[in-house]
């Protein structure tokens, strides 16, 4: 048996260098007795990934930091991909340490990591990862622990999953003690300290108010055609589950004191308001008593109602992000996930009541080839009929390897790599009107009279098209002057 304890070092590419899920890694292993390092790389995509000259940078400082590590950890998303490969090769070529890669991407996707890794971590990793470190303590085979799966030349040898950790409470608060902590400045790997840090979430937060990132639960009630979820995985497991308010607000609370430049709190779940009226009035009251600070969440339309928006705007709700989409019957269909735009109506309205305190931010996807024109007028004809004010959030459909659209794609030819994000984006009369008048203050009667059968015809053709591309500047500055 090793004389000392393995220890792992985390390599984190999120550009929120709050990067929560590794942090609580780090926690956790550490509540083990088993040492960990985090090196947070945040500007990695801002750069294109990272030449081959800072890639070796890395790479190298990598090995200064990792010395006497048992294992080099990559969590990552399907954006990070070709980042993390390169990354790992370099790493490999100066250390014999072992690579473990883990994330959504990878849980889906498991065969991405042959030829970069030695070993996947599929799902969530607090247990199978405290697992495979005790196994490497005694001397034993990491292919025996459930949830680490070995990488052997082009595939992987697949086991079983971990299991769920079903009582969140019992986890630590995650890891932001700076021990052994470094960022990478696209030259060296800097220690970390709270000022850096603050730093650091200034640019993630781009000029917006400094916010405090944490979640209240894990898991989602939908299976979005477009989105990773694990349900198959974790067949008969409990795959929606909440932490206890009072563990969430003393983790907030805790952050705040160690951290007071945080100015608010962002719970990441999926959609906070699938908590029942009393659940949201037990946790309203005790964030307006310990907590007190503005608040933003997440939520589906479904689940929104006048009584829990007068619950947690009392106690300090002042942002909410939906997840709307689309308005396209149609597509929703394809999406696996609703309500109706009715429904969509009705929530709408109903937080528009809020408006002297709340301001919600809809989300809205586009770029879909399997979408007819008809159906992105239809969602933009949804649109005109939202109060102000409001904020829109438009995304690209992206088809994410192992989810069940991007399965779909496959087998229809849309797209032809299995192993590849895809995405459609492109300019059209109806992208235009989303991203540069639907998503600024423009009047009623102008957005109406854009969406008018006779100006659909008249605009939507390539010649049109490129004109109001090239007037888009002049746009900016007329809404700037406004």
């Amino acid at each position: 048996m090793p004389e000392k304890k393995p220890e792992i070092t985390f390599i984190s590419p999120y550009e929120d260098i709050t990067a929560y899920s590794v942090r609580l890694l780090s926690s956790v292993l550490r509540e083990k007795g088993y040492p960990t390092r985090i090196v947070f790389a945040p500007s990695v995509l801002e750069e294109g990934g990272s030449g081959q000259e800072s890639l070796e940078k890395l790479a190298a400082e990598i090995r200064r930091v990792a010395a006497g590590s048992s294992l080099i950890g990559f969590s990552f998303f399907s954006c990070h991909l070709p980042f993390v490969a390169a990354l790992s090769r370099e790493v490999k070529k100066r250390m014999s340490t072992p690579v473990i890669w883990g994330g959504k991407h990878i849980t889906a996707q498991p065969e991405d990591a042959a030829g970069y890794a030695d070993l996947v971590c599929i799902g969530e990793g607090e247990i199978s990862l405290t697992a495979l470190l005790l196994a490497i303590e005694k001397g034993e085979e990491a292919a025996s622990v459930a949830g680490i799966w070995p990488v052997r030349g082009e595939g992987v040898t697949k086991g079983t999953p971990s299991p769920l950790v079903q009582d969140l409470d019992s986890l630590p608060l995650p890891d932001f003690s700076m021990e052994g902590h470094y960022v990478w400045d696209s030259r060296t790997l800097v220690e970390l300290d709270t000022a850096l840090m603050e730093e650091q979430i200034r640019k993630s937060c781009r000029d917006k108010a400094l916010y405090y990132q944490t979640m209240a639960s894990r898991g989602c009630s939908y299976s979005c055609s477009y989105c990773y979820h694990f349900k198959d995985l974790y067949a008969g497991q409990r795959y929606l589950r909440n932490r206890g308010h009072a563990k969430v607000i003393g983790e907030i609370r805790s952050m705040l004191e160690k951290f007071p430049f945080f100015e608010e709190v962002c719970l990441s779940d999926d959609n906070f308001f699938s908590l029942g009226e009393e659940q949201i009035r037990e946790f309203a009251a005790l964030y307006r008593k310990e907590i007190g600070k503005p608040l933003r969440c997440l939520a589906y339309p479904h689940e929104i109602s006048r009584r829990k928006l007068e619950i947690l705007t009392e106690a300090g709700l002042r942002e909410i992000q939906v997840g709307i989409q689309t308005g396209s019957k149609r597509t929703l269909k394809l999406y696996r996930r609703g309500p109706s735009p009715e429904r969509v109506l009705e929530a709408v309205t109903i937080l528009n009541e809020f408006k002297d305190t709340l301001m919600p931010y809809y989300d809205f996807i586009i770029d879909n080839p399997y979408e007819e024109r008809e159906d992105v007028l239809e969602t933009l004809r949804l649109i005109t009929r939202f109060p102000r004010p409001y904020r829109l959030n438009v995304f690209s459909l992206t088809f994410f390897p192992g989810t069940e659209l991007h399965g779909k794609a496959l087998r229809d030819g849309r797209i032809t790599d299995s192993t590849k994000t895809w995405q459609f984006s492109g300019k059209s009369y109806v992208n235009f009107l989303f991203l540069y008048i639907f998503t600024r203050p423009f009047p009623t009667w102008l957005t109406g009279l854009l969406l008018s059968r006779p100006a659909v015809a008249l605009l939507d053709n390539k010649p049109a098209v490129s004109l109001l591309y090239s007037l888009k500047g002049l746009l900016k500055t007329v809404v700037r002057r406004k």
